[in-house]
């Protein structure tokens, strides 16, 4: 049911904004609409700042937790929304995303995803409060499968002084009624046009047990619009037999400041993987996977849809194509 009313709150958007097209009156509706938004992301900012303020009464501390980043990169990350800008930002945003999932090989998925960060910048630029309703990560087993363990999250984030250039989060929270500790480590290795960022995280959850998992970005610099990126996976988890592993290529262009699309290769492993169809332990490629992504800015900024459409060739399915595609829209609210 929520799905229904919020796929019509999307259309009558969409309708209103045809409409505005060919009516005089359209630009008065155009213009109190960016006014209500705008409204609405100045109260979301007011009140994380207010947050803010009352928590730095007690932590008292300079700023001086400043870092650098490629500009390139860190833009096209930011337009694109990855999992790892969502990661790393101090940006305070409020965003709802609305989705589904359709395959040819598994049952259709709808999914609606409330997502807040509030940076305190006043206590160190370190402390960050989160809701998040978890997604399936990027190097999951299988994109044909559902992850288990996806709930909401709520917590705070607390971003470390840098030692030696190395950028240091950590994390306290609860999630699916149990709490969880996270600790994740990262840093840049710049050299001409190349950004090397090797990442360190690890998770301990009094439900879920222990896992830890390494994640290595290898970007190059095309142009100031586009990137090519190697991401190298891998990741261990309790009661979970082997390793998994996986490498990715991916290539990503921003046309405008409203549009972009993405291309990506990826390949996955588990050094001893089982299924039905293979019960036998297994250490090589299980799944290979190729995906072509366009997100795109509609009626307003602040508004984004994103199709991703691909082909997964899982041993799970004896290596036949299993077609995918995958939409969502977004609303944005604050700084991001």
């Amino acid at each position: 049911m929520a799905l229904h009313v919020a796929a019509l709150f999307v259309y009558l958007f969409l309708a209103i904004d045809i409409a505005a097209q060919e009516d005089i009156t359209g630009q008065t509706f155009n213009e109190y609409l960016d006014e209500k938004h705008k409204n609405f992301s100045t109260y979301v900012v007011k009140i994380f700042d207010n947050i803010d303020k009352s928590i730095s009464r007690w932590v008292k501390e300079s700023d001086n937790n400043e870092t650098s980043e490629d500009e390139t990169v860190s833009a096209i990350d930011e337009f694109f929304k990855s999992e790892k800008f969502i990661e790393e930002t101090e940006k305070s945003f409020f965003r709802i995303r609305l989705g589904s999932l359709f395959q040819s090989k598994s049952s259709t998925k709808f999914n609606q995803k409330i997502s807040a960060q509030i940076p305190l910048s006043r206590t160190k630029k370190s402390f960050q409060l989160f809701i998040d309703d978890a997604e399936k990560n990027y190097f999951s087993s299988a994109v044909s499968e559902t992850s288990s363990d996806s709930s909401t999250e709520i917590g705070v984030n607390y971003f470390a002084p840098l030692y030696k250039g190395i950028k240091s989060k950590y994390s306290i929270g609860i999630k699916s009624f149990s709490t969880y500790v996270k600790a994740r480590y990262s840093k840049d290795f710049k050299n001409q046009d190349w950004l090397l960022q090797p990442t360190q995280q690890f998770v301990y959850s009094t439900k879920y047990d222990f896992s830890e998992e390494t994640n290595i970005y290898l970007n190059k610099t095309l142009d100031e619009n586009s990137i090519f990126r190697t991401t190298l996976h891998r990741k261990t988890r309790s009661h979970v037999d082997g390793f998994d592993y996986a490498v990715a290529f991916a290539y990503y262009l921003t046309l405008s400041q409203k549009k972009g699309f993405s291309l990506t290769q990826q390949f996955w492993g588990n050094s001893k993987y089982t299924c039905e169809v293979e019960p036998q332990r297994y250490s090589g490629i299980s799944s290979y996977s190729s995906f072509a992504s366009w997100r795109q800015n509609i009626f307003r900024k602040w508004i984004s849809f994103e199709i991703k459409s691909g082909v997964d060739f899982h041993r799970q399915y004896e290596y036949e194509p299993n077609y995918i595609v995958e939409f969502n829209v977004d609303f944005y609210f604050g700084n991001i």
